[in-house]
């Protein structure tokens, strides 16, 4: 921190993941410590302040660091977890990769190289869903077992698969177990989605071309879609904006919605297959005779249905009313364009 005085007023907080989901790790304010260790893959700074005045100044560097001893890996993907057991290391313990189950025996892995590979979908296997304040987490468990009652004197290995999604990019991480006592394994993974252009209502028939040659007013229509297998989620767009730089969305923008709030007149929403998915489709407007192309961005909310806390059955919400919301959802955010005038 630039200096002490900031701490009258604002504070920097240091989470061990995510801010709403997670532990503590420090606060700058309180503590003299400036080296954090996180237990997995995410760390969150959270700043916040009082009042009005300039903030403080403050900078971070980070490194990942591995076990040299390398036994057992994670990866939690838009769909689907990816644990990886080494076969040398099962063989140190005495077992073989037929005694590694997961919580559905009948789900087995597949050997790739040296590793044993188990692709652990989120909706098989008995996978366990939870939502929590700012993750969707996915559980899971891989144990040793064994019928073989001769041998007595060997490790068990037992291992906790949790993989918490919040945003959309795979996300990898390392952790060697070698005892009996269970141990957990927590990753953070991304939703991904995709926003695509159609030529009609009928959304049969999408947008290839590179780019997109629309008239003025003309009607566009829009597919938003999360890939997930996972018919409980829903889908809700927060905002579109319009902007006619691909890498900046804050500057010399046209917001299409706003927090839920739809702000072009000739903006509508068609009717979409399934909660995963939403259809909407508005006008190409005069912002383009002032640019050359236009960019849209989506920025998407996943929920689970059915809950009345959460961000998709709130709609149209201020946004000072939803910094106080507690049940902050995951988000996903998606480009699509360019959109330019047909040439006369």
């Amino acid at each position: 921190m630039k200096n002490s005085q900031s701490c009258r007023s604002s504070s920097l907080t240091i989470h061990d993941g995510t801010p709403l989901g997670s532990a503590v790790l420090g606060d700058l304010c309180r503590t003299s410590s400036r080296v954090f260790i996180s237990s997995s893959n995410s760390i969150s700074i959270v700043y916040s302040r009082t009042d009005r005045v300039a903030g403080m100044d403050f900078s971070a560097t980070y490194y990942s660091t591995f076990s040299n001893n390398q036994n057992v890996s994670l990866s939690c993907h838009s769909d689907y977890m990816k644990a990886r057991v080494s076969l040398g290391y099962l063989e140190s313990l005495g077992y073989s990769s037929d005694d590694v189950l997961l919580n559905d025996p009948e789900c087995r892995p597949q050997v790739v190289s040296d590793w044993l590979e188990f692709r652990i979908p989120y909706e098989r296997c008995l996978t366990v869903k939870q939502v929590e304040n700012d993750t969707i987490s996915y559980t899971n468990t891989l144990f040793t077992h064994s019928d073989n009652t001769v041998v007595i004197y060997r490790k068990k290995l037992g291992l906790t698969l949790n993989c918490r999604l919040y945003r959309d990019t795979v996300v990898e991480g390392m952790y060697s177990a070698n005892d009996f006592i269970k141990n957990a394994i927590i990753q953070y993974g991304l939703y991904s989605a995709d926003l695509t252009f159609y030529y009609s209502s009928r959304f049969v028939n999408p947008v290839y071309d590179y780019p997109y040659y629309v008239e003025l007013n003309q009607h566009l229509y829009l597919q938003a879609t999360l890939n997930t297998s996972d018919p409980s989620l829903v889908l809700f767009i927060d905002t579109c904006v319009a902007s006619p730089d691909e890498s900046d969305f804050t500057r010399n923008v046209f917001y299409i919605i706003r927090d839920g709030c739809v702000k072009d007149p000739h903006y509508r929403t068609h009717q979409s297959p399934s909660n995963n998915m939403v259809r909407f489709g508005f006008n190409a407007f005069t912002f383009l005779k002032r640019h050359s192309n236009v960019y849209i961005q989506c920025k998407l909310v996943v929920c689970k249905e059915g809950s009345a806390n959460s961000r998709c059955s709130q709609g149209c919400v201020r946004r000072h009313k939803r910094a106080a919301d507690p049940y902050h959802e995951e988000e996903v955010h998606v480009v699509a364009g360019p959109v330019e005038m047909k040439p006369e």
